[in-house]
């Protein structure tokens, strides 16, 4: 072998491994890149509402507010998320939680969870005067806070760690104790 053909044969081999590197990338920063996953509050319903209002500011009122969320993973791989913890506020007071236990959405697949939750507000509320001002203009305001960690595994290989957060305020009707507005945001950190 001359060295000209030694020269050639190392040269082509560069090239196709610097080709397969540049395919590579291009690939995993274009169709294999993580996407963020979905995490959202699609409806939310108001079940078993127990109200008793007695003089003088004795206010009780349970219920069971059920929350339906929407898990969906638009990566090309399958999304390992870890528990999934959904938080209920009264006036910046917790009033209430939910924890899902943990799971894999399949590529580009999705799941919706029904997430019940049994309110007891009176049993959490500092200052009951708040709920009483609320119970007489008619509307009483409850924050959801959602966490999803989890990771995304592409090829095997690389790892992208995901925590995605959804966060709703619902406005329910009193004594009617109907959903009258729903606003959510959603956030999702690499």
């Amino acid at each position: 072998m001359t060295k000209r053909r030694i020269c050639y044969i190392v040269s082509g081999i560069i090239s196709i491994l610097f080709i397969i590197f540049i395919i590579t990338l291009i690939l995993a920063q274009t169709v294999f890149k993580p996407k963020h996953p979905i995490l959202q509050t699609v409806s939310s319903t108001v079940e078993g509402v127990s109200t008793n209002v007695a003089p003088p500011f004795e206010v009780q009122l349970n219920f069971t507010l059920t929350l339906q969320m929407l898990l969906k993973n638009p990566n090309l791989a399958d999304f390992e998320y870890k528990t999934v913890e959904n938080l209920v506020y009264y006036r910046d007071n917790l009033v209430g939680n939910l924890t899902l236990p943990s799971s894999t959405l399949p590529a580009k697949g999705s799941a919706l969870l029904p997430c019940p939750l049994v309110l007891q507000i009176d049993k959490f509320v500092a200052d009951l005067g708040d709920i009483l001002q609320d119970v007489l203009h008619g509307k009483i305001v409850i924050e959801t806070k959602a966490k999803m960690p989890g990771k995304i595994t592409v090829l095997g290989i690389f790892k992208a760690h995901l925590n995605t957060l959804s966060h709703c305020k619902l406005v329910l009707g009193f004594p009617t104790m109907e959903v009258e507005d729903q606003v959510c945001e959603l956030d999702t950190k690499l």
